[in-house]
């Protein structure tokens, strides 16, 4: 049963493969559901596409939630993949994660989502965006693959028009969020 409700950003396909063009060198099963989520199998759970996530709330206000997004302007972000860092999980399980450099823009929508929604664990004050790659308990196996993405790393940028909510864990779309226009990305 579905607990939570997420808000993420979802990448088109041209941006996808940017991603997967790293994590394609880690030859094994990649699972971005965390730890401690009462989640029977974790990797059939994971059904959401790569992505940052803004916040995240109990799913009995999702209406609520849909009602305070739908008063949101969305516009297009440009987002700079800076590095490939290892950060603690839950339950004493390790998060390999790409680095995304601070953004004003995306900064504030955070905090007008945070504004009208808050949820103290994605304060705009003290949250650092990432795009989970992998969570595990073995860091031996953490530090394998962040050696194998970093070999021919190179910062690159990632381009988003489009936010979702879904309730998971697994991922179920509740609602899609487009930006305003289609002038360039700010």
């Amino acid at each position: 049963m579905n607990k939570r409700i997420t808000f993420i950003s979802v990448f088109d396909d041209r941006n996808i493969e940017k991603i997967k063009y790293y994590v394609k060198k880690i030859n094994e099963k990649l699972c971005k559901v965390p730890f401690g989520k009462n989640v029977n199998n974790r990797i059939e759970a994971d059904t959401l596409p790569y992505h940052f996530t803004l916040s995240s709330w109990n799913i009995k206000d999702k209406d609520k939630v849909i009602i305070a997004l739908s008063q949101i302007v969305f516009s297009k972000l440009k987002i700079y993949i800076n590095n490939v860092e290892i950060m603690n999980g839950k339950d004493n399980s390790y998060v390999l994660y790409f680095s995304i450099e601070e953004n004003k823009k995306l900064k504030l929508l955070q905090q007008q989502i945070y504004h009208v929604l808050p949820n103290e664990r994605y304060n705009p004050e003290n949250f650092k965006f990432h795009i989970t790659i992998h969570i595990d308990k073995d860091y031996n196996k953490i530090i394998s693959m962040q050696e194998k993405i970093l070999q021919d790393f190179k910062p690159f940028e990632l381009e988003v028009s489009t936010f979702r909510l879904y309730e998971i864990y697994p991922a179920k779309l509740t609602k899609q969020f487009n930006s305003i226009n289609d002038k360039d990305y700010e």
